[in-house]
């Protein structure tokens, strides 16, 4: 009876971080493309959910062999700590209409676990370090650089054409972005867990419920407060976005599309003369990655502790 419960609430945890993970990330693949109103939100959410579903299905086991090193993660207690500390860092930040990193979150709770078990890999643990650090940099650095260009070669007298191209390069680009956080953000945690068809299954039912129904208040965050999106700026950091993120995973290394796609916004945005950025939003995220980086770090460590050593 005990086992029983034991796996109904494992199911419960894993349903449930999917779906806040699949909800707060769908406005870094489809919030410019709604929000810019070049679909409606019902289509943006389905191509999200697309994206989602075949990113986890081709590349979602990309991420198994390094975070099988660091962690042990046929361990029941192992999913209880690390999924019920991401969750309520999800809730809080759900309830605050401000894009979580998952990828921050988990991976942190994951490194906790195993500095408390004494199985840290110090080499994949700066790696992650190194991933996240330069990723944000390049992808500021690629954003302004590659706007400056953008603004040199566009036309001025067919801007209808230009706008055009644009519409059509975001819609891809919102089922690649999608696609990449299904295979990197999703497959971390499908990753964290023994391979089975039920976890699998459990994981595609929470995208599903977590993109219709929990991501409206993020779709509007990203989309709006951060910078007024124009479509060359949404082109561009999604582009950066997509490029870096497929880097990580094809080195099987957790990486934050929200973290790419918030610092190439900033970057696309200095690029103007009249800066776009509303920076007490950026400011709030940031903080917010880097406390809750700790604070899952710091829970994970204390409560592996008090289980296995008490």
């Amino acid at each position: 009876m005990f086992s029983e419960l034991q796996i109904i609430t494992e199911f419960i945890l894993i349903f449930v971080l999917t779906a806040l993970t699949a909800g707060n990330n769908l406005s870094v693949c489809s919030g410019t493309l709604i929000s810019s109103r070049i679909v409606r939100k019902i289509y943006g959410i389905l191509i999200g959910i697309l994206g989602y579903l075949l990113g986890l299905l081709f590349e979602g086991s990309f991420l198994r062999n390094n975070i099988s090193n660091i962690v042990l993660t046929g361990n029941q207690y192992f999913v209880f700590i690390v999924f019920s500390i991401s969750i309520v860092i999800f809730l809080i930040a759900h309830k605050k209409r401000v894009p979580e990193s998952l990828s921050i979150t988990f991976t942190s709770a994951l490194l906790g676990v195993s500095f408390a078990y004494g199985n840290i890999n110090v080499n994949f643990t700066y790696l992650i370090i190194i991933f996240w650090v330069f990723a944000a940099i390049l992808s500021f650095v690629l954003s302004y650089l590659i706007m400056h260009w953008l603004k040199r070669i566009t036309p001025k007298k067919n801007i209808w054409k230009s706008i055009s191209i644009f519409k059509v390069a975001l819609i891809l680009l919102a089922f690649f972005t999608s696609f990449t956080l299904g295979a990197n953000t999703i497959g971390l945690i499908y990753a964290s867990l023994p391979e089975n068809p039920l976890f699998l299954l459990v994981i595609i039912l929470g995208i599903i419920f977590g993109s219709i129904f929990l991501s409206s208040g993020e779709i509007r965050r990203i989309g709006n407060d951060i910078i007024p999106l124009r479509y060359a700026n949404a082109v561009v950091t999604q582009s950066v976005s997509v490029f870096l993120v497929e880097i990580a995973t094809f080195f099987g290394v957790p990486l934050s599309n929200t973290q790419t796609l918030t610092s190439g916004i900033y970057g696309a945005g200095s690029s103007y003369k009249t800066k776009l950025i509303l920076k007490k939003p950026l400011i709030t995220i940031v903080f917010i990655w880097v406390s809750t980086a700790l604070i899952s770090f710091v829970c994970a460590f204390i409560s592996t502790i008090l289980i296995f050593h008490f």
